[in-house]
């Protein structure tokens, strides 16, 4: 399976990316660096609001090939969890 449970509403892509859910919010972890993405509720899953330059909250940018399958890992892993998240792109 590509996508691991670690604790109720976090889990582990197989890409080592963890993804947290949080009210509001969903925390995206790689190699020590987090990026929160803000999040609106809806019925069948979130609506993300994807920055087009994603920069980790430390100010880190984001690598490029990261932020390339940002996206999918997070689809995935809201897949796992049994919701169909849609996706914004923010400027």
């Amino acid at each position: 399976m590509t996508v691991q449970e670690l604790q109720p509403r976090e889990a582990r892509h197989h890409t080592g990316a963890i993804v947290r859910s949080r009210r509001f919010a969903t925390q995206f972890e790689m190699d020590g660096h987090v990026l929160t993405l803000g999040v609106e509720p809806g019925v069948r899953g979130g609506l993300y609001y994807l920055p087009s330059t994603p920069t980790f909250d430390d100010g880190t940018p984001v690598p490029r090939e990261v932020a390339a399958g940002l996206q999918s890992v997070i689809e995935e892993v809201e897949r796992f969890w049994g919701h169909w998240p849609e996706f914004r792109a923010t400027l």
